[in-house]
């Protein structure tokens, strides 16, 4: 399906493409108890210009920005038991996999071959769709991406819920990719 949809521009097919949308999110901050805690949070930027960085196969924002939450939650890449990624194109969540440490450099795309990211993979990685499947409505993406790693922390995913996950992971990028945010979410013990 996806190799016949109408060339967008090359490599890129219309199904490698997020569709841009109309949303909107809000959401309540308490001190109160509650099933999830946010464990680590990181923000970093780098260059605007994608043809000015050093490496255009992967983005400094997502690998400082990573290191800073995983430090914060005092735990390492493979601890993550769900993700969700920023995948606007395809080309950006084979990146994102690498950069956020779930593989080696040139290694994403033997995680999807593999299976790891399927829902009941090892990292399962957008049990919500991810932006190809419902859209990128631009500043709403992050906080549905909590809202979906907070539903299957708790065991309220319905049919797309992944079992025993206690960490997950968000992942959010802006103007290709010179400001990333990575938020680690853990299940309250």
């Amino acid at each position: 399906m996806i190799r016949k949809s109408p060339v967008v521009a090359s490599p890129l097919r219309l199904f490698d493409c997020s569709i841009p949308c109309n949303g909107a999110a809000a959401v309540i901050i308490g001190r109160g108890k509650t099933e999830v805690e946010l464990a680590g949070s990181g923000l970093s930027t780098s260059k605007l210009a994608s043809f000015e960085r050093e490496d255009m196969t992967s983005w400094d924002s997502t690998i400082n920005a990573a290191k800073i939450a995983y430090k914060e939650a005092n735990i390492t890449p493979n601890d993550i038991d769900i993700a969700e990624v920023h995948d606007a194109f395809t080309p950006v969540e084979l990146i994102s996999y690498e950069d956020l440490g779930f593989c080696k450099k040139g290694e994403g795309p033997y995680l999807i071959r593999q299976g790891a990211t399927k829902i009941n993979g090892k990292l399962p990685v957008n049990t919500s769709g991810g932006l190809k499947a419902k859209g990128h409505p631009i500043s709403a993406t992050g906080v549905s991406q909590i809202y979906e790693l907070f539903l299957q922390l708790t065991g309220n995913a319905k049919g797309r819920q992944v079992d025993n996950a206690n960490y997950g992971l968000a992942h959010n990028t802006g103007g290709a990719g010179s400001m990333t945010s990575v938020h680690i979410l853990k299940k309250a013990m």
